[in-house]
């Protein structure tokens, strides 16, 4: 792995990044370029880290993620930023130890795609799917249940337990697609929401949530190259190819990438509009 990447100051005045960009995007919460260039820049960031090229849709997944903050901000009142606040503060040491951590220890930037062991590229997708993909998406449903004027419980950013799998979550992004929500999502911002959920699609033989599963519950046998896995919504299991596998790796890097994209998109908006976050460190 090359030079530790620059991540979140625990200031006394506050949590900020050492970026030009994300003082711009606190210092204007309201703004979507601002929040649309600080997470271009994250994700920028994480795709270096991992050594692939950038893709189409990352944009319009941005543009999309401003339009849901912006109105997620709207709809907050003083209890909800209480419990928001109080959470991000303090309670991510209860429920999501990872909230705070530079994206360079998940990402696993030392093991190559093409790797042909797979092993710990396995562990490393167990982490990436468990520490990123999982909170990331309850948050940004949160937030797109909460700008489209519904009062979703901040308990959906805990359900951090190996039985909450990503199936939920999953589901619920298809759904609010399908049920038009955000209402206020225009064609771009659709497509850029689409892009999101490709990336989370592996592929025709497994979801993501039964690869989670099989990972978490340690139901896979590695020969050589080759997993053998026994997804849960299926009877039997199947081998899966070095190829496979790689396509997976790449396919979460992305993901990965966007959703790190968010989180800090999120901070930023949340730091701006209702104040700098001083977040307690374990001690």
């Amino acid at each position: 792995m090359g030079v530790e990447m620059r991540w979140f100051n625990f200031a006394v005045e506050g949590v900020n990044l050492p970026w030009k960009e994300w003082g711009a995007a606190a210092g204007d919460p309201e703004d979507l370029i601002k929040s649309m260039a600080l997470g271009g820049r994250v994700h920028r960031s994480c795709l270096k880290e991992v050594g692939i090229p950038e893709d189409k849709g990352t944009e319009k997944a941005l543009m999309a993620f401003a339009h849901v903050l912006h109105h997620t901000l709207d709809e907050m009142d003083e209890e909800r930023w209480l419990e928001l606040r109080w959470h991000l503060q303090e309670g991510w040491k209860q429920s999501e130890l990872t909230l705070w951590e530079a994206p360079d220890r998940i990402l696993h930037a030392d093991l190559p795609m093409t790797q042909k062991e797979p092993l710990p590229r396995l562990l490393a997708i167990h982490q990436e799917l468990e520490h990123v993909v999982r909170p990331e998406l309850f948050r940004l449903l949160w937030c797109m249940l909460t700008s489209s004027g519904r009062r979703p419980g901040l308990r959906s950013l805990e359900m951090r337990s190996v039985e909450g799998g990503l199936l939920f979550p999953l589901m619920m992004l298809e759904q609010l697609s399908v049920q038009g929500v955000p209402s206020f999502f225009d064609e771009e911002e659709k497509e850029g929401m689409s892009y999101l959920r490709s990336c989370l699609q592996l592929g025709d033989r497994l979801s993501t949530d039964e690869l989670l599963e099989a990972l978490s519950s340690r139901r896979y046998h590695v020969q050589g190259a080759k997993i053998y896995l026994e997804p849960y919504l299926r009877s039997g299991g199947e081998w899966f190819t070095q190829k496979e596998i790689a396509t997976w790796c790449e396919k979460l890097a992305r993901s990965c990438s966007l959703l790190y994209a968010f989180r800090v998109m999120f901070l930023a908006a949340v730091s701006g509009e209702s104040g700098p976050l001083r977040v307690l460190l374990p001690d």
